[in-house]
């Protein structure tokens, strides 16, 4: 009998402590009235872009390319969009860019420049086809922002300027001339 009353209170302070610790998560002194989520899993939106947020901001935007490098410095955003050279669609390239832009000017506040590269990789190198160059400073980004999504910058000389589309020779290689490519812009038709 000697092992039993230590053995049965052991017992009782362990299932008290044991209903205690089940109790604490629901009483109400301790949530008040910030039930809900839990900070770890609540979203929240980049406002300014850092190092430490750089790649969480850039995988929240969902892209149809991979990116093969993304720099931060000083206010500019350089990326290296790694373009498939088997299923090449410029198209859907030019969706990514709109949704970087998008993303930078739009949502992040400290963001001055966007450079944003098309890389090809073939076997062992890389080959550059174009390059993108977008400012806060420019106008356009202000009043025209909502066309971008429709704008198709390899055929429209206006949208190839506003985003200062450099083309190189890879590319007029494997897409034609890009010279031959030009398209007044569908404002100045309707006021023709």
């Amino acid at each position: 009998m000697k092992i039993g009353k230590p053995l049965l209170a052991a017992i009782a302070a362990a299932l008290a402590v044991t209903l205690i610790f089940t109790w604490l998560p629901h009483a109400s002194w301790q949530q008040g009235d910030k039930r809900g989520d839990v900070a770890v899993f609540r979203v929240s939106t980049a406002v300014r872009l850092t190092n430490s947020n750089l790649v969480d901001v850039l995988v929240a935007v969902k892209l149809n390319e991979r990116l093969e490098k993304a720099e931060w410095s000083n206010g500019i955003l350089s990326l290296d969009m790694r373009v498939d050279p088997n299923s090449g669609r410029p198209s859907l390239w030019f969706e990514d860019v709109e949704k970087l832009v998008r993303v930078s000017f739009m949502q992040l506040e400290n963001v001055k420049r966007v450079l944003i590269r098309m890389v090809e990789k073939q076997q062992d190198d890389a080959v550059l086809l174009a390059a993108v160059d977008v400012r806060k400073t420019d106008e356009w980004l202000i009043s025209e922002m909502q066309q971008l999504s429709s704008a198709d910058p390899v055929h429209d000389e206006l949208w190839r300027k506003r985003l200062r589309v450099s083309f190189t020779s890879a590319w007029e290689k494997r897409f034609g001339p890009v010279a031959l490519y030009s398209a007044k812009p569908s404002f100045i038709l309707q006021s023709e």
